[in-house]
């Protein structure tokens, strides 16, 4: 009885001895297979950031089992746990961190990301083989062939005549659309008739005080402006005396002047250019004809005039078919190389 009894705790031990044994084994070959693999799995994410960091915009420093990585947010980055080791996330502000633990808890590799938002390229200046200033005459008598002009979302001049039904509102318009606005000065012109109908006007005999204060009255109607042009003034214009007049008291006001050139014999261009008033001139006429197919036609000559010289100012008028034709041409404009300004950009 006592020999059976002794048996049986003794097979007890030995059961007991062979499972902790067995246990034992079983756990030291895990312990192997975790080493191997966590070997392994961190010789896999160091092949990741390899790849990664061949990437464009993306910069890797290794230091220890530190990786700082700096990319651009939302590039993919193929990171995450794996079998033999947990990964901790943790994200503060454009930076994300990962902790990579093995099967013991220790700290096998620390992965930091930092995210940028990448500057957009400056584009590169367009280089332009000439500049053509159009500048539209006659403005006042709506406002609704403003908002017509008001669809060419490029710079564009217009010249306002004074006391007409609209001329405040108008340039107010205009203004708002973003284009450059100046004074329509009304000249005397060949024509007695429309001298004598024109309000405003200024005139040969006038003396200089009569002169400054039509121009004072002129700029009162239609607001302050920064330079001005003739309306007309085929007579005026030819006058030296009265010109170079006009010109210094618009000098004084820091203004600038471009002639219309209503006549060849027009003084205003030089007259302006001697006394050093900032200055231009009209090369050309774009509406003599208020067909929109032969404004178009002009607008073509005008921007090979702009090419061979440069520069140049055209004139055209506040009609709705101006407005037609220009806004259709912009895009041949740009694409002939020339680029489209205001008046102020082409003064001497």
């Amino acid at each position: 009885m006592y020999r059976k009894k002794n048996f049986f705790i003794g097979a007890a031990l030995l059961v007991l001895i062979l499972g902790l044994v067995f246990k034992a084994v079983r756990k030291d070959s895990y312990t192997k297979v975790m080493e191997k693999n966590t070997v392994k799995e961190l010789k896999e994410l160091e092949k990741t950031l390899e790849t990664l960091g061949e990437k464009t915009g993306v910069d890797i420093v290794k230091t220890g089992d530190l990786y700082k990585v700096e990319l651009e947010k939302g590039t993919e980055v193929g990171l995450g746990e794996t079998e033999a080791l947990r990964a901790e996330s943790s994200i503060e502000g454009n930076k994300e961190k990962i902790l990579y633990r093995d099967f013991r808890g220790e700290k096998r590799m620390v992965i930091e990301l930092y995210y940028y938002t990448p500057i957009p390229p400056t584009p590169p200046k367009k280089v332009y083989s000439g500049k053509l200033s159009i500048l539209i005459d006659d403005v006042g008598m709506n406002t609704q062939t403003a908002d017509i002009f008001g669809k060419i979302k490029k710079p564009v001049s217009f010249a306002t005549i004074p006391f007409l039904p609209r001329s405040s509102e108008a340039t107010e318009k205009l203004k708002e659309y973003g284009f450059q606005v100046i004074l329509h000065m009304p000249m005397a012109g060949s024509s007695d008739s429309l001298n004598s109908r024109t309000e405003g006007i200024l005139m040969p005999k006038m003396t200089k005080e009569e002169v400054y204060k039509r121009f004072d009255k002129a700029i009162g109607d239609v607001g302050e402006m920064k330079g001005f042009n003739n309306h007309m003034g085929s007579r005026f214009t030819e006058n030296a005396f009265q010109m170079k007049t006009l010109l210094k008291y618009a000098k004084n006001k820091d203004m600038f002047y471009i002639d219309s050139k209503t006549t060849s014999k027009t003084k205003g261009y030089s007259t302006a250019k001697e006394l050093g008033v900032p200055t231009y001139y009209c090369s050309k006429f774009l509406d003599n004809s208020k067909n929109v197919e032969d404004i178009k036609k002009e607008i073509k000559a005008a921007v090979k005039m702009a090419t061979d010289s440069g520069k140049i100012l055209a004139i055209g008028h506040y009609h709705k078919n101006m407005a037609v034709a220009l806004k259709s041409m912009v895009d041949y404009i740009e694409n002939e190389g020339v680029e489209l300004v205001y008046v102020s950009e082409v003064l001497e």
